[in-house]
């Protein structure tokens, strides 16, 4: 069977140490770029509630935040932020800044990085390991995303971590690794709450492997099978009461407050409605919240899709279906792409059934799952950072088009070699401003508003740039009310009128921006007299 694969040699560990060595430069590098994101004083502020042993959600941007986040605040707690008393002013505005609090983020990337070395070492070999590792630390949305101090690059690694142990488990399906599949599958739902998810994938597939075919025995034994599900229901309450810092739990279900329909519905059903609920209170709230403000609109501002504007509160709203594919399409290193469909030919040739359902069954059920969730159900389509999980799954696949390296011929060699110099390119353009990347497709990186905004542009990381760029010109007017005449710069999101509260900027968007700030805002060059016949 492919993937009983001898550990790497002392030369593959120096070459993998290198690599995460650049990619923990690059990514210090880009963290401390950042200004404050959008949603980050949120996180930490949750992971701050946490670490006081406070879970419950009462700020409603407190509705998708996790437990993992209190890794991120711990420095601001340790020092006694926000009034210190154990170390200096000086120091303090350093601990207690959000590009300190990011450090853990940066950390989780580089173990990130690691999950994905060791789930195509098992899978394609060595040589693709290296190649994978090396696409993780030049890819612009794990980097970027990845070392904000929020909960999306946690996730990421929640979903390869315990994806990772659960083959470990299918290969070998002993009670030491039906716990250590369990335990990190409740971890992951520490990181965020769309986790949950994996259970239904590892439901599916265990079902699957619990099952003989004519010609081959089961993989799991379905008393087995019956174990791991009662170890992992059991890790899932135990590890969520402690992240959650056993906020009122076994509270009977009639005495929450729910908003969302589901929950209430379910609420409302006779027999599990006086039943106490082992889970924290904050939990199911965190559920509710999601499900209401991603119903209503809430928490988020309109959507936005290729020119087109929806209004989650316009009552014929709908999301759009291929959201998160046009954002793959665009914001994903073409090279990148290219490998992954070699990868799937490769599988495609290589492996057994037994071996598929394994080894990249796993993986690609779960980003195929997560991202249909997001494209077909989910209203607040905020970014590609919504589907991480699906950019490590896509570099892990990549990965096997360097299964063979070795023994390729010296043009598939060159060209496989081009194609990673391509991404390092194409990365590097933007680097460290890697938020608003886009691939080549996108020749006008000022056009690039024409396709997606919101998170994928502008999430708030650029503030010092145009703090910068409007000291230098003090004639620049930002984010106009109304229409003004001269130099106007305006944040992408503004431009288009994905805030709420606003409209699109029609008076503005029938000329060309002259040049960009950060690619998240544009400059424009307004002649008085047009500004006079709007006026009119």
């Amino acid at each position: 069977m492919e993937g009983a694969r001898k550990k790497p040699e002392k030369a593959t560990v120096v070459c993998l140490l290198l690599v995460i060595g650049c990619a923990g430069l690059l990514d210090l590098f880009v963290a401390g770029s950042m200004t404050t994101t959008y949603d980050e004083p949120q996180s930490v502020a949750y992971g701050q509630q946490i670490l006081h042993r406070r879970a419950d959600r009462y700020d409603p941007l407190f509705n998708s935040k996790a437990p993992i986040t209190a890794l991120n605040a711990l420095p601001r707690v340790l020092a006694g932020c926000p009034n210190p008393e154990v170390i200096t002013p000086s120091l303090s505005r350093i601990v207690c800044s959000i590009r300190f609090a990011r450090w853990a983020s940066v950390v989780a990337t580089l173990i990130l990085n690691l999950f994905v070395y060791r789930w195509a070492h098992v899978l394609y070999g060595t040589s693709a390991a290296v190649a994978a590792s090396v696409m993780v630390v030049l890819s612009p949305n794990l980097i970027a995303h990845g070392t904000l101090a929020n909960n999306d690059g946690y996730f990421a690694l929640g979903v390869l971590m315990s994806l990772f142990f659960f083959r470990s488990y299918l290969l070998h399906p002993t009670l030491r690794n039906a716990c250590l599949s369990a335990l990190t599958l409740a971890i992951a739902q520490l990181t965020k709450a769309f986790a949950i998810y994996l259970y239904a994938v590892v439901l599916v597939i265990l079902l699957v492997a619990s099952n003989h075919t004519r010609n081959q025995p089961a993989l799991v034994r379905r008393r087995d099978a019956i174990m791991f599900a009662t170890i992992a229901f059991a890790f899932f309450v135990l590890i969520l009461n402690f992240g959650y810092c056993f906020d009122r739990s076994f509270t009977t279900l009639k005495s929450y407050h729910f908003d969302s329909q589901p929950l209430i519905r379910l609420q409302k059903t006779p027999v599990l409605r006086s039943l106490p609920v082992p889970l924290p209170y904050a939990y199911l709230q965190g559920l509710d919240m999601l499900e209401h403000h991603d119903d209503t609109g809430l928490t988020y501002g309109k959507i936005y899709l290729l020119g087109e504007l929806r209004d989650p509160f316009d009552p014929s709203f709908s999301n759009f279906k291929s959201y998160y594919a046009v954002a793959l399409f665009f914001k994903e290193p073409i090279a990148v792409q290219i490998l992954f469909l070699l990868g799937l030919v490769w599988i495609g040739k290589n492996r057994s059934y037994r071996d598929f359902i394994t080894g990249e069954a796993v993986l690609l059920s779960a980003a195929f799952v997560l991202f249909l969730w997001f494209s077909l159900l989910r209203k607040s389509q905020l970014g590609i950072r919504n589907v991480l999980p699906v950019v490590a799954v896509e570099v892990i696949v990549a990965g096997a088009a360097f299964a063979r390296f070795a023994t390729e011929s010296r043009r598939k060699k060159i060209t496989l070699g081009l194609a990673v110099l391509w991404i390092c390119i194409s990365t590097m353009s933007y680097y460290p401003d890697l938020i608003p990347y886009m691939n080549e497709w996108v020749i006008d990186r000022k056009q690039s508003y024409r396709i997606l905004v919101d998170s994928n542009l502008d999430f708030g990381q650029e503030g010092d740039l145009v703090h910068e760029f409007l000291e230098r010109n003090p004639d620049v007017v930002l984010d106009p009310e109304t229409p003004t005449a001269g130099r106007v710069l305006v944040s992408v999101n503004r431009l288009v009128g994905e805030w709420h509260g606003y409209d699109p900027m029609y008076w503005l968007l029938r000329y060309q921006p002259v040049a960009s700030v950060g690619y998240g805002h544009l400059l424009f060059l307004v002649p008085a007299r047009d500004i006079a016949s709007v006026k009119k």
